[in-house]
């Protein structure tokens, strides 16, 4: 082989060195990190108070366990048992609580052995609060018509405790309560007023939060 070969040859091999792709160890490291930083953004959703305070309504006080074993891996409802310690049945009845308030999906594998459905849970923070929101928002519009129409209606009761009835219907029964005949007088609704207020507000407040 001649020097200007041999030149060749070793800058030739230089070259594909030079254009390798990480090593298989390495590679494995880079994708371990960005596992465990994509499950620490899953937790720190986790820990939002909105979605910690749903848990806790939802499913009770093993609501938040369950979901945080679900946080960065599907696992099945045996394995999450497993896991926590907690009972499977217990498990299975908050994974179906919280499937129904949107915090947790499925995935549904069918085994070829068995013929069986497998079903692999995984928990989804975000899907939860947007479903949060929307009820909060459903919420926030009902009360603010409720105030509406406390604050432009003027409503007359009797004191047998029967529903108050807005002035037209007052005037069309002559003054008197439509179930039990009883004399109608001006209803004070002033509290209720202050109540809806104070219930928008904390909504208002909630939702700016969440």
């Amino acid at each position: 082989m001649t020097k200007a070969t041999a030149k060749k040859s070793k800058a030739t091999t230089k070259k594909k060195t030079a254009g390798k792709k990480p090593t298989t160890g390495k590679a494995k490291r880079v994708k371990a990190q960005a596992e465990k930083a994509e499950a620490k953004a899953a937790t720190v959703s986790l820990e939002n108070p909105t979605i910690y305070e749903l848990l806790n309504q939802v499913a009770g006080e093993h609501g938040y366990t369950v979901a945080k074993a679900i946080v960065s891996e599907e696992l099945t409802d045996e394995e999450i048992a497993k896991r926590t310690g907690i009972r499977l049945n217990l498990v299975r009845r908050i994974l179906y609580d919280l499937y129904d308030n949107r915090v947790v999906s499925y995935r549904r594998v069918r085994d070829e052995n068995s013929g069986w459905y497998i079903y692999y849970w995984k928990v989804d923070p975000e899907r939860a609060l947007a479903y949060v929101r929307a009820n909060r928002q459903l919420l926030l519009q009902k009360l603010e018509e409720q105030l509406e129409r406390e604050k432009n209606t003027i409503y007359f009761s009797c004191s047998n405790g029967c529903p108050k009835v807005a002035l037209e219907e007052a005037a069309e029964n002559d003054f008197k309560c439509p179930r039990c005949r009883g004399k109608l007088e001006p209803y004070d609704n002033s509290a209720i007023i202050t109540s809806l207020e104070r219930r928008i507000q904390t909504l208002r407040e909630q939702l700016t939060q969440s």
